[in-house]
C-alpha cells in the first residue's frame, strides 16, 4: 500500500511539474533607465518572444536597478530567482576572456563591434557561461561608445590628470582610468547621479545613451566624446531554467533574442549622434578631441594593455581575432 501511496505521489508531481513548465514567467533585469536603447530592446524582446511562444512565455521588464544593482540581479539569475538579465564584463569574474570586450580602442566603429559580437568571436567568449555561471548569453546587445562628462575642463588630454572618476567596480575601468591620469572611485550605477551632483566625483563615463537617459547632463554641462571603449551588453538566462523548456520554446526564446538584437543595435547606433546633439540644445558642451589629444589617448592605454595580458593570456588569441575583423 505504502509503495502505491508514494508511486501515486511521484506521479502527482511529475505531472504538476509538467504542467508548470507549459508556461513561464520570466522577469528581466536591467539598470538602465525606461528610455535606453537596451530597454526599448527589452520591450523589443517582449513582443517577440510572447509572440513567438504562442502567449506560454510571458516576460516582465524590470528597468532602472528596480530588482537591484547588476551584481544582485545577475546573482539572483545564477540562483534562479530572477529568470533573465542584462549583464556586462561582470560576467568576466566568471569568464576572464569575456573582460576583453571593453578593452579601451579595441574597435573601430559600430560595424566592426557587431560582426565580432553577433558572430562567432562572440559566442566563443560566452560559451563557458552554462558550466561556469549558471547562465546563458541568448545575444548581445550594444551599449554603445563610451564618452566623459564632468563639470571640470577636458579641452587637452593633461586636463583629465587627477579627476575624480566614477568607473564600474571592473579592473579594466580601473586601470583604464589609471592611464588617463585619473583617479578612479567604483560606484553602483545606482549612486552616480547623487555622487555628481553632491561633487563626490569630478566625473564619469558612459555611452550617450545613458547620460541622457539618467539625465546626467543636468548636473554636468561638459562632455568629452572620447569613444574610448566599447561597451557590449549580454542577455542572459538562467541555464536550468532555459534547459528544461521545451525544445519550441528553447527556439522561440533563441529566435527571438536574434531579432530583438538586430533592432537594438539599429536604434543605439541611430540614437549616438542625436542623444549629443539632444545634450548639446540643453546647454552641454560636446568637446571632440583633435588626432593629437586621440593618440594620446590611445597611447595612456599601453599600460593597461600590458596588465591585462599578463593577468588573462588566454585572452590574446581572441584579441588577435577581433583585430583581423574587417
Amino acid at each position: 500500500m505504502k509503495r502505491v501511496i508514494a508511486s501515486l505521489v511521484l506521479a502527482s508531481m511529475a505531472f504538476g511539474s509538467a504542467f508548470a513548465a507549459d508556461s513561464y514567467k520570466l522577469k528581466v533585469a536591467t539598470w538602465h533607465a525606461p528610455e535606453h536603447p537596451i530597454s526599448k530592446g527589452l520591450t523589443k524582446y517582449k513582443e517577440l518572444l510572447e509572440a513567438k511562444s504562442g502567449g506560454k512565455i510571458q516576460v516582465n521588464v524590470f528597468p532602472s536597478a528596480s530588482l537591484g544593482p547588476e551584481d544582485t540581479y545577475i546573482d539572483s539569475v545564477k540562483k534562479g530567482n530572477v529568470e533573465m538579465g542584462i549583464t556586462g564584463t561582470l560576467m568576466g569574474r566568471d569568464v576572464p576572456v569575456i573582460n576583453l570586450g571593453e578593452l579601451p580602442f579595441l574597435f573601430d566603429g559600430w560595424d566592426h563591434a557587431k560582426k565580432v559580437f553577433l558572430g562567432s568571436i562572440g559566442q566563443d567568449m560566452v560559451a563557458p557561461l552554462p558550466s561556469k555561471a549558471g547562465v546563458r548569453n541568448l545575444t548581445f546587445f550594444a551599449d554603445g561608445f563610451r564618452v566623459i562628462s564632468s563639470n571640470t575642463d577636458m579641452s587637452s588630454f593633461e586636463k583629465l590628470k587627477g579627476m575624480r572618476l566614477r568607473v564600474p567596480n571592473t579592473p579594466v575601468y580601473v586601470e583604464m582610468a589609471k592611464g588617463f591620469g585619473a583617479n578612479p572611485i567604483t560606484l553602483a550605477f545606482s549612486e552616480v547621479f547623487t555622487a555628481i551632483e553632491t561633487r563626490v566625483v569630478d566625473g564619469q563615463e558612459n555611452p550617450a545613451a545613458t547620460i541622457r537617459s539618467s539625465r546626467f547632463y543636468e548636473v554636468q554641462k561638459q562632455i568629452l566624446d572620447s569613444k574610448h571603449m566599447f561597451s557590449p551588453r549580454l542577455l542572459v538566462i538562467n541555464e536550468k531554467l532555459y534547459q528544461g523548456m521545451s525544445p519550441d520554446l528553447q527556439k522561440a526564446v533563441n529566435d527571438s533574442a536574434r531579432e530583438a538584437a538586430e533592432y537594438q543595435w539599429k536604434i543605439s547606433v541611430d540614437a549616438e549622434k542625436e542623444d549629443l546633439e539632444f545634450m548639446k540644445g540643453k546647454g552641454t558642451k560636446i568637446v571632440t578631441p583633435d588626432e593629437p589629444f586621440k593618440a594620446k589617448l590611445r597611447d595612456s592605454q599601453k599600460g593597461m594593455y600590458e596588465w591585462f595580458f599578463g593577468k588573462y593570456p588566454d585572452a590574446k588569441p581572441y584579441f588577435d581575432k577581433i583585430r583581423e575583423v574587417k
